[in-house]
């Protein structure tokens, strides 16, 4: 049985969601980062990677989410993966269930993925300049750890915990959950 598949990797800034996707990718995966539906937008705010995005960049942020989403409804062939830092709020959630139901509309298998590193690790990565090219989070602050990621509930989640792994490794551990799965 042939059919598409929509990961979402979910965690926080630093966790290297990207740099796994873009192992993915090799595996014919198209990468839908937060960034790519973020930056349009980031890229005409004075960012600096710590001071908070203000709010009134959020409404054609989520414009151009809900036209990305509507796009690839209509592509039943394609496996994709989303990436996003999701925490227990109104917002995200609806963010979450919005990916999730365009999953659905396509047929495709979803599979979320919560990726964890310890605070340690996070602190080391965060800090890379390369990370504000992106228009991403360097802060130090512990504010996001403390709130927690969304809990999920879903069948196929998959939680891995990177702290240890590279992205090539991380990668292989959500492709060989993917095949498990599609047994």
């Amino acid at each position: 049985m042939s059919f598409s598949i929509t990961l979402y990797l979910i965690g926080f800034s630093g966790t290297g969601k990207y740099t796994i996707a873009k192992e993915l990718s090799k595996f014919e995966y198209k990468i839908v980062d937060n960034h790519l539906i973020n930056n349009p937008i980031f890229s005409l705010l004075d960012l600096d990677g710590v001071t908070p995005i203000p709010e009134k960049a959020w409404v054609p942020v989520r414009q151009i989410r809900k036209i990305i989403l509507e796009f690839i409804s209509q592509d039943q062939k394609s496996n994709y993966i989303f990436t996003n830092e999701l925490f227990e709020a109104e917002n995200d959630r609806q963010v979450y269930t919005q990916v999730q139901e365009t999953a659905e509309k396509r047929n495709s298998l979803f599979i979320p993925i919560k990726l964890t590193l310890s605070p340690e690790e996070r602190k080391k990565r965060i800090i890379n300049p390369d990370r504000l090219g992106r228009f991403k989070s360097t802060s130090l602050t512990e504010i996001p750890m403390k709130k927690g990621l969304i809990k999920i509930n879903h069948p196929h989640v998959l939680e891995i915990d990177v702290t240890n792994l590279s992205p090539i490794q991380a990668a292989n551990k959500i492709l060989n959950f993917v095949e498990s799965i599609k047994q």
